[in-house]
C-alpha cells in the first residue's frame, strides 16, 4: 500500500527545505507517529508527498530521530487539474460518527467542496469554540481519506453555517439543488441528463429532513427541488447518492458532453 502524506501547499514550493537545503522536508508531530510508528518506515522507506492542490512529490526516508525526521523530496509534479464541473455539497449536521463518515466518503467520491449546514431540524447544535473545533476535525477527515484513496486534492470545507448563511454563499452557483423527498415529478436522474454547468451544488437534509419554509426559503433562493426515487435515504446516504451521481455526470463542453 502507498505511503502518502499530506503536506501544506508552501512545503511543495520554492521554499523547500530552506532550512536544510534543496529538496529536504522535516517531519514531526502527528505525521512523525504515523509514518514511524503506525507504518514503522525505516531510512530508505519511500513516501509520497501531496499538497491537496493537485501536486505531488516522491520522498525518499533519510534519517529518524525521536520526534522529529527527514526527508529527501524529488521535484514536485502537477497530477491532477480542477474538475469540468465543481461540486459542492452541502449535508446539514447528523450525529455523532455519521457525520465524519459522511465527509470521509464525499472526499472518496470527488466532490470539489463540502459545506456543513446547521437547520431547523439538525440535531447537532455547534457554536463558538465548538463549531471551530467541529470544523478542524472535519479538515482532518478530508485530509486522512484523500490520503487513504490516492486523491492528490483535499476538498475546500467550510465553516459551519445557519441555513441562510449557507443559501447566500451559493448565490453564484448556477445549479442549485435541494433533496427533498415529497418531490416526485423532478429527479436527480433528470438533472443530469444535460450536461452539467461548471459548478453545482446540492442541499441535504438532516435525519429529520428540512422544514418546509426552509424547502421555501432555498427555492426563493433559487434551488431547485430534486427526489432521489422512491425511498426515503438515511441522511448520509442521500449526500453519497448525490455525490456519487454528480461527480460522474458529463459536464459542459463547448455545449457537448465530454
Amino acid at each position: 500500500m502507498s505511503r502518502r502524506l499530506f503536506v501544506s501547499p508552501p512545503a511543495l514550493g520554492p521554499a523547500l527545505g530552506a532550512a536544510l537545503g534543496p529538496g529536504s522536508l522535516v517531519v514531526e508531530g502527528d505525521d512523525h507517529h504515523y509514518l514511524f510508528r503506525v507504518r514503522r518506515l525505516r531510512p530508505g522507506s519511500a513516501v509520497t508527498l501531496f499538497d491537496g492542490e493537485g501536486r505531488e512529490a516522491e520522498a525518499t526516508v533519510v534519517s529518524i530521530a525521536e520526534d522529529q525526521a527527514v526527508l529527501a523530496v524529488e521535484p514536485p509534479r502537477q497530477v491532477a487539474q480542477a474538475p469540468a464541473c465543481h461540486v459542492l455539497v452541502m449535508p446539514a449536521l447528523i450525529k455523532g460518527e455519521r457525520m465524519d463518515f459522511c465527509i470521509q466518503k464525499l472526499v472518496e467520491l470527488g466532490v470539489s467542496e463540502i459545506a456543513p449546514v446547521c437547520t431547523a431540524r439538525t440535531v447537532v447544535r455547534l457554536a463558538g469554540d465548538r463549531a471551530r473545533r467541529r470544523h478542524e476535525r472535519f479538515v482532518d477527515i478530508a485530509r486522512d481519506a484523500a490520503r487513504q484513496s490516492g486523491r492528490a486534492t483535499v476538498p475546500a470545507i467550510r465553516d459551519i453555517a445557519d441555513l441562510d448563511q449557507a443559501l447566500a454563499g451559493v448565490a453564484e452557483v448556477p445549479l442549485k439543488l435541494i433533496l427533498w423527498p415529497r418531490e416526485r415529478e423532478r429527479t436527480l436522474r433528470d438533472v443530469v441528463a444535460a450536461p452539467l454547468p461548471p459548478a453545482v451544488c446540492a442541499l441535504i437534509g438532516p435525519e429529520g429532513g428540512f422544514a418546509p419554509d426552509e424547502v421555501e426559503r432555498a427555492v426563493a433562493a433559487g434551488f431547485e427541488p430534486v427526489g432521489l426515487g422512491p425511498h426515503v435515504l438515511r441522511a448520509e446516504t442521500a449526500a453519497m447518492a448525490v455525490a456519487a451521481v454528480l461527480a460522474f455526470a458529463p459536464p459542459m463542453h463547448q455545449g457537448l458532453p465530454l
